[in-house]
């Protein structure tokens, strides 16, 4: 894997990923582990034992195949890829009609550095309704590529995330870019960023 010089990352979610076991969804929480790596092998969604959130493990424009998530991830601007989204749930993709932007919290958590995190704490505004939250920006160090777990999200192009996380009114939201594991606010109408959808199990 390249190195980049990289800006840091949420480090209690790393601790939390470290002790949390992988499960996937459609999976018996009784599985062996044989039963459990054997379906890891073969389905689109992981269930992130931790948060009980189900992922797509390949952005929106790549298929799952062979283990790989194959092809180019689209670039979509935010009503794109809300549109795309609510698509997937009025054909139940992969069994799922829940799917959604993850919150930039939700999406923030799936950064993975070397080093863990840099101290400085970087305040997200979401909304008026909201309290702020806070969360590290960036990779303490030089860090491996793209800054995400490529086991259970391979193939993650080196690009920006959409949240569904941020302002209405002004048009601005977060997205995170798996690059360099930074969070920003992004024009919503003129950015263009790669989508991978959540669902709560």
């Amino acid at each position: 894997m390249k190195k980049k010089s990289m800006l840091a990352n949420d480090g209690k979610w790393m601790a939390v990923a470290l002790a949390a076991v992988v499960l996937l969804a459609g999976c018996d929480e009784a599985a062996s582990p044989k039963e459990q790596a054997s379906a890891q092998a073969s389905t689109a969604v992981v269930l992130d034992a931790a948060t009980g959130l189900r992922w797509l493990r390949c952005a929106l424009g790549q298929t799952w195949q062979g283990g790989r998530c194959v092809g180019e991830a689209e670039a979509l601007s935010l009503m794109d890829a809300q549109e795309r989204v609510q698509a997937l749930n009025v054909k139940g993709h992969e069994g799922i009609s829940q799917w959604r932007l993850p919150t930039v919290v939700e999406l923030a958590a799936l950064r993975r550095c070397d080093h863990g995190l840099v101290d400085e704490q970087f305040t997200l505004e979401l909304s008026p309704e909201k309290e702020p939250v806070t969360v590290p920006r960036w990779c303490a160090r030089e860090t491996s590529v793209p800054t995400i777990d490529s086991a259970r999200f391979p193939d993650t192009p080196l690009v920006k995330f959409w949240s569904g996380s941020g302002s209405e009114a002004a048009q601005h939201f977060y997205a995170v870019d798996f690059s360099n594991a930074w969070i920003g606010l992004n024009e919503a109408a003129e950015a263009a960023h790669a989508v991978r959808p959540v669902a709560d199990r």
